[in-house]
């Protein structure tokens, strides 16, 4: 019997790797295997700012500031257009009509702008920028901040402009040899109550905070569509199933997250509010399920979520490049809450990441 038992535990050993061998592949299981501290990513839904009232006040963000900022990140991932995208959709904007100048067209404009004294497109601005930062000194002058400024600007990625222009102080927020009166003048306005949005207001803010140099435009607008897709989703959007979501109790907070930033302690409420798990399931099946799990016409709602898979999982490999510059740092990601769910389950697969839980961050 001892022998049997024996010849048994053998023919176990044997086999277990064999099936281990067997199973479908999943990136998954690298987890824990790789050397080092697995790299964290915390994603933070926001809603997105532009939509909040004419009185809304940034400072009511402080309190959000100060928990992102102890989250001590090393690189900090927008929703935003990179300068390649934009560059790119315009290129093949016959393809993709209306879409570089309503996603990327203040980019644009800054680009066109910032041309004129560095004599550089968006491509060779770029580059440029990757030789600037690679010999990057500890202590930079205010003139080669501004230069950065411009490249940052010519390149098609204003938020980075910014935080080189908010490293300045104020005094030296200057026209100079590389900054036209013009280009100082656009980037002023982002100081002003009438500029609304979270890469400058929470991310630029947060990376001149932390002394970074730089935000990562991450955003992805070129999932194509299917023939007749308009005319079929503007049809489908007006059936009663939308109407009957946008009145649901259960989805009004997620709706009016933008409306409840009045006072620092309900803007972080909201803010932990929206990157909850509930909120994120309550979002992902008012959106997205309603929309494959009913007729329409040319099954226009499957192609709808299918585009919006697209656009996450770009942007998520564009995130996850960012993370490849900092394995084992830490990497904040800055996007409309409806996109947290998508992000924090994807980036769940990679190999040797951890998804950070946004609402211990916020507590």
């Amino acid at each position: 019997m001892k022998h049997l038992i024996l010849a048994a535990a053998a023919m176990l050993a044997v086999a277990a790797p064999a099936a281990a061998q067997d199973r479908a592949f999943d990136p998954r299981d690298y987890q824990g295997r790789h050397v080092g501290q697995p790299t964290q990513i915390l994603v933070i839904g926001t809603p997105h700012l532009n939509g909040t009232p004419d009185n809304f006040d940034p400072a009511v963000l402080e309190p959000l500031l100060v928990r992102l900022q102890a989250f001590r990140p090393d690189a900090i991932a927008i929703e935003a257009l990179p300068g390649r995208s934009i560059d790119q959709m315009w290129t093949w904007r016959e393809s993709y009509p209306g879409a570089a100048q309503s996603y990327g067209g203040r980019p644009m404009a800054l680009s066109g702008i910032s041309r004129g004294l560095i004599g550089m497109d968006m491509p060779q601005a770029d580059a440029e920028i990757r030789r600037v930062l690679a010999d990057w000194p500890a202590s930079p002058t205010p003139a080669q901040r501004r230069r950065l400024a411009a490249l940052f600007a010519a390149a098609g990625e204003p938020s980075s402009a910014i935080v080189q222009w908010w490293r300045l102080d104020e005094s030296e927020r200057i026209a100079d040899d590389n900054v036209s009166r013009l280009l100082a003048e656009q980037l002023n306005t982002y100081s002003t109550p009438a500029r609304r949005n979270e890469n400058e207001l929470i991310a630029a803010r947060l990376a001149v905070r932390l002394g970074q140099e730089r935000v990562y435009a991450m955003d992805d607008q070129s999932d194509d569509v299917v023939p007749n897709f308009e005319a079929d989703m503007t049809a489908f959007m007006e059936e009663p199933w939308m109407a009957q979501l946008m009145a649901d109790p259960a989805f009004t907070p997620l709706r009016e997250a933008g409306q409840h930033l009045t006072t620092p302690d309900e803007a972080l409420a909201a803010y932990r509010f929206v990157n909850s798990r509930r909120a994120g399931r309550t979002d992902a099946n008012g959106q997205w399920l309603n929309m494959i799990n009913r007729a329409s016409q040319n099954n226009v709602g499957r192609a709808r979520v299918a585009a919006w898979e697209v656009r996450n999982l770009r942007q998520v490999a564009n995130i996850r490049e960012v993370s490849a510059r900092h394995p084992g740092g830490r990497i904040l990601v800055i996007v409309g809450s409806a996109h947290k769910p998508w992000f924090d389950a994807y980036l769940s697969m990679m190999s040797d990441v951890e998804v950070v839980d946004a609402t211990r961050v916020l507590r």
